[in-house]
Order: structure tokens, then C-alpha cells, then sequence
């Protein structure tokens, strides 16, 4: 009776160091289980605010990269604000990726980075209008270059598309296409540009409009003719890909660059007045430039 007694007492303790052990390893498990979800959407948000990073220096232009997503179990975020340093051409990105659990539970990791921009040179760019043309109609007050009085048109011109935006033409079509600028087809009477506006024509037709406003590049990919209202003007660089007409009171402020094998490229008559500007040029290049991350690091 004794016997059974202490066989039952070990039994107990037996059966009561086993059940802790198991609820140990059982709390053991659940931890390490959690570490290792934690783990991973600590590693998930890092990647997020690197995709971040990377969107900011893929997008066209210079702009707040952001996204949102679901995968069916947890909430996948990143948002990237660029901000330029100064009047430099760097610009600071903190970017954030974010992970939220089914629970709740919130993990952030934080992608600071500098990038550069290296738009092409606006040296490339020395004429009121320049031409590939071997002759320029225009009349005296329709081109103006008080900057350099000696750099008012050039004919003959060699410089290509390549050499003149660092580009080519399907790239620069290309980010047209991705801001939302290009245009093909009918689109009224007015050209409001932004950016880069890649605009095609027909083969054989000239696209004849009212009004071209705005800044940045246009690329007018077919014969051209603008009139214009003493109101209408345009900042940047006009590229055509074809022949060039204005009338009216249409204004360009920067430079216009005629791709042409007609004897004549551009024909400028009645009020029109292309200005040069080194500055608007300056500016409409950096929708084309060149981005490069030259720091990185996690706060």
C-alpha cells in the first residue's frame, strides 16, 4: 500500500513537471512564433521605404511617391516625400514604410536619402530657334535674344534630338506617356503643357491650334502652325519635328528647335515673337534630368 502510494505521488509529480514543461514550450513556441512574424514585418517595412526610394528617383519629374496595398492578411504602405535642399540641385527623401498586422499591430521603418538631379545642358541650347533646315523665314521682331544678340537663329544645324535632351525620342515619349501629357488625336484648340508633352500628328497633316500655354518641353512630332491672343505664351523648349508656322500673337519664352528636311523649316510671320530665355530653358530641362541616390540611411 505504501508502495502504491509513493508510485502514485512520483506519478503526480511526474505528470505536474511535464505540464509545465509543455506549457513552457508551449509559450516558448507562441514567442518565438511572434519574434519571427515581427521579425519579418520589420524586414517587410525596410523593403517598403527602399520601394519608396525607388520610386521617387523612377518617377517622371519630381514628386511624392506613394502606396497602398493589401495582400488579404496585412496592410503593405510606403510614402516618399521628396524635399530640395535649397536652391541646389539635391533633394532630401524620407521615405516610411509601414506594416500593419491583422491584429493592429504597426511596424514602421523610416529611408532617408539624398538625391541629385543632372538635367542636360541648357549650354546646348544657344538660339532663339535653330534649324536642321538649310533656310528660316521669319520677320525681324518675331525673334528676340537680348541675352546673346549674336545667337538670334541658326540654320543647318547638326545637333540631334540625343545630343540636345540626353535622351531619345522614345524615352522622352515615354515619360510623356507616364505623366499623363502625351496627346495623339483631337484635342481642341489649345495646348496646355506641363511638363513633357509629346504631342503626335498625323503622318501628311499639320496640326493647326489657337493657343499653346504652359512650361516644360513640348515635342510637337509632325508639322505645326499656332496663331495665339496677346495672353497665350509658353516657357521652355518648343521642339518640332516637321515645319513650324506661327501667327498671331502666339509667344514662345526660351527656345524653339525645328527638325526639318524642308528647304524651309520655320516660317514666322504676323505677332508671334519667340523670346530666348536661359532660364525658362534651365528649368523645363530638369523634367528630363538625370537622377542619382548619392546617400542612404535608416533613422
Amino acid at each position: 500500500m505504501n508502495n502504491r502510494g509513493v508510485v502514485l505521488i512520483f506519478s503526480l509529480l511526474v505528470a505536474s513537471i511535464l505540464s509545465i514543461l509543455l506549457v513552457a514550450f508551449y509559450f516558448q513556441s507562441i514567442n518565438e512564433n511572434q519574434f519571427a512574424t515581427r521579425y519579418a514585418d520589420s524586414t517587410r517595412a525596410f523593403w517598403l521605404a527602399e520601394a519608396g526610394v525607388a520610386k521617387v528617383k523612377s518617377n517622371a519629374g519630381i514628386a511624392t511617391a506613394t502606396d497602398n496595398s493589401f495582400d488579404g492578411n496585412s496592410r503593405h504602405t510606403y510614402n516618399a516625400v521628396p524635399t530640395q535642399k535649397g536652391a541646389t540641385a539635391y533633394y532630401d527623401i524620407v521615405s516610411t514604410g509601414t506594416v500593419t498586422s491583422p491584429s493592429g499591430r504597426i511596424i514602421r521603418r523610416v529611408a532617408n536619402a539624398t538625391m541629385k538631379l543632372t538635367p542636360p545642358s541648357a549650354s546646348q541650347f544657344q538660339y532663339g530657334v535653330e534649324t536642321t533646315s538649310n533656310d528660316l523665314d521669319y520677320k525681324t521682331k518675331c525673334i528676340k535674344n537680348t541675352e546673346n544678340p549674336a545667337h538670334i537663329t541658326k540654320t543647318g544645324s547638326t545637333q540631334t534630338f540625343d545630343n540636345l535632351f540626353g535622351i531619345s525620342k522614345a524615352e522622352m515619349k515615354a515619360i510623356s506617356q507616364a505623366q499623363g501629357t502625351y496627346l495623339n488625336g483631337s484635342f481642341g484648340n489649345t495646348i496646355n503643357a506641363s511638363g513633357v508633352t509629346w504631342v503626335d500628328v498625323s503622318l501628311g497633316q499639320t496640326l493647326n491650334i489657337q493657343h499653346l500655354n504652359g512650361s516644360g518641353i513640348v515635342i510637337i512630332n509632325g508639322n505645326f502652325k499656332v496663331n495665339g491672343v496677346p495672353a497665350d505664351g509658353f516657357n521652355g523648349i518648343l521642339y518640332i519635328i516637321g515645319q513650324l508656322e506661327t501667327l498671331g500673337n502666339s509667344a514662345v519664352n526660351g527656345a524653339v528647335f525645328v527638325e526639318s528636311s524642308a528647304a524651309i523649316g520655320a516660317d514666322l510671320s504676323g505677332s508671334s515673337l519667340i523670346s530666348y530665355s536661359s532660364l525658362n530653358i534651365t528649368n523645363a530641362l530638369l523634367g528630363v534630368a538625370t537622377k542619382s541616390i548619392t546617400s542612404w540611411r535608416e533613422i
